[in-house]
């Protein structure tokens, strides 16, 4: 087994690297530095592996070769082991969970506390810093946010961005008991924690994927004002017209980019209706006429990750049993390679967690 070196190591790990961004990933020992000024060292418990993080192993985020060789992950619980100079916020023995972004904490946006739109944003965890494809891993420790004692481990990295990231969606919706809410792509985590999270404020759901079993995954971890939808149908948009008592959907969520898909949902959206994308496809274009825009009154809006403040509410929701955390499979850091290479084929749904 190979040994990376990242900055002047005094403890090693066993972890996931990625060498060269769209590259392998391999399973190595690595030494993991001290905290500096500001940061903490974080025993992971459990961490996501997700799409989002196969977005950034291809460089979706950055790929610039500097930043590698990279330890990628960044939807992780854990234990704080040690603190470096600085350091009050948090301490040994503390749980917690991680937030995504690298954020300032010093611009107008992070006082106020929309922390996603921080506009001295360094990067993201995982891409521009090492993450949590390990078993130990040095991070800001301005990331570190409290994990409730309810809350298991798993819960916090399904909190971290699975749930956190809905609850910013609902919100910048402004989600509530009137509202038919579409899923575009529910089996996948948000998706799926999107959908009980706007069952949970009163809305009815139509959660739309396009492969029976990912259907059936939705139908069996959602509750009973979910309705899975088969987003494959012929002519969906009257078929979501139909199951809107006519008025079509007041909300659409587009968690994957399918333009085919966000096209019918655009047709059978509803008088005032709001379209959110959280999709950050490069080389993809969504452009109705503008007379639309006007003739329905609707809204199009891109949503960004979610605040500090959201991410800790989402970890209550869990804690409380108000939304159940949805985990398909648990891996180990072997594991981890082949799972990306399911993700990246289309063969994997759900959410695995990485138990380190």
């Amino acid at each position: 087994m190979r040994t990376f070196r990242i900055g002047r190591g005094v403890t090693q790990t066993d972890a996931v690297v990625l060498e060269e961004w769209d590259g392998d990933l391999t399973t190595d020992r690595i030494d993991v530095p001290e905290p500096g000024s500001g940061e903490a060292l974080v025993d992971v418990r459990a961490c996501g592996v997700t799409r989002t993080i196969e977005n950034a192993i291809r460089g979706g985020l950055s790929d610039d070769p500097a930043l590698t060789p990279r330890v990628p992950g960044h939807e992780f619980a854990g234990v704080v082991e040690a603190v470096g100079p600085g350091v009050d916020a948090v301490e040994p023995g503390d749980r917690v969970l991680c937030y995504f972004y690298l954020t300032c904490g010093a611009c107008d946006a992070c006082r106020r506390g929309d922390t996603a739109r921080c506009t001295d944003f360094s990067g993201w965890l995982g891409v521009h810093r090492d993450g949590a494809y390990a078993e130990r891993t040095v991070v800001p420790a301005a990331n570190l946010l409290p994990l409730p004692d309810e809350a298991s481990f798993e819960m916090g990295a399904v909190a971290a961005d699975g749930l956190a990231t809905p609850l910013h969606v609902c919100d910048r919706a402004a989600v509530d008991d009137t509202d038919t809410v579409l899923v575009v792509g529910a089996a996948g985590r948000v998706g799926v924690h999107l959908s009980q999270l706007a069952a949970l404020r009163g809305a009815r759901v139509l959660a739309a994927d396009v492969d029976s079993d990912r259907l059936a995954h939705v139908d069996e971890v959602t509750p009973d004002a979910v309705t899975p939808v088969d987003a494959r149908e012929d002519d969906l948009a009257a078929r979501l017209r139909d199951r809107s008592d006519g008025a079509g959907p007041s909300v659409v969520v587009d968690t994957v980019g399918d333009l085919e898909t966000l096209s019918a949902a655009w047709e059978a959206l509803a008088m005032g209706g709001r379209v959110v994308s959280l999709t950050t496809h490069h080389d993809r274009r969504f452009d109705p006429p503008m007379k639309e825009f006007v003739v329905k009154e609707a809204s199009f809006l891109g949503s960004r990750y979610a605040t500090k403040d959201e991410v800790v509410r989402a970890a209550r929701l869990l804690a409380d049993g108000r939304v159940d955390p949805v985990v398909t499979d648990r891996v180990s850091l072997d594991e981890v390679p082949a799972l990306h290479e399911c993700i990246r084929r289309g063969d994997h749904h759900g959410m695995a967690v990485l138990r380190p």
